[in-house]
């Protein structure tokens, strides 16, 4: 059972070199591992802004402020495919408009 495990322990790390090498190192130093912590960024902005959102002691304009980085940091992410600029835009983004649009939610008075 061992032997097995180590076996395949060994191919798979195998595979996983492999497909490293395909990628410059520059591009696995740098860029691979900044996606790797704006993931986690990535992960926490949007924890807090669904929080604060979700929050409903909070006032109406500090929730539309925290529904519109949301819906921008899909839409970015969507586009680009890159945790670091859905961050970016979750930590940066400031709504021109709270006026209400399709799809927001209906806060209670």
């Amino acid at each position: 059972m061992t032997r097995a495990f180590v076996a395949l322990l060994v191919v798979f790390t195998t595979f996983a070199y492999a497909d490293n090498e395909s990628t410059s190192k520059s591009e696995r130093l740098i860029t691979q591992k900044n996606e790797v912590i704006c993931k986690s960024t990535f992960s926490q902005e949007m924890i807090s802004k669904q929080m604060t959102f979700s929050n409903q002691t909070n006032q109406q304009t500090i929730r539309r402020i925290a529904e519109r980085k949301i819906a921008a940091a899909r839409k970015t992410f969507a586009d680009t495919g890159s945790y670091c600029d859905a961050a970016h835009v979750l930590m940066t983004f400031e709504p021109e408009s709270l006026s209400g649009k399709d799809g927001d939610a209906q806060f209670r008075e």
